[in-house]
């Protein structure tokens, strides 16, 4: 988060994310959707849900490191 301020990228991760131009797989997947899908497989046993937020969680490690990666080439 410092990191981003000090190269002038203002909101949350995702909205950083498209600032740099980090694309994501499943963009209309956000913190509320993962709440979701998470009681989906915990209530459920739902194993698409739990694929979808696996998925999604996957995303926000990988795309961690591709914004480090921009931060360092600013």
């Amino acid at each position: 988060m410092y990191d981003c301020w000090r190269c002038g990228l203002k909101g949350g991760f995702k909205s950083v994310e498209r600032q740099v131009g980090i694309v994501r797989k499943l963009p209309d997947v956000n913190g509320y959707e993962a709440v979701r899908l998470w009681w989906r497989y915990a209530n459920d046993a739902d194993q698409d849900a739990l694929r979808t937020l696996l998925e999604y969680n996957k995303e926000d490690v990988v795309n961690l490191r591709a914004l480090r990666l921009v931060l360092q080439e600013r």
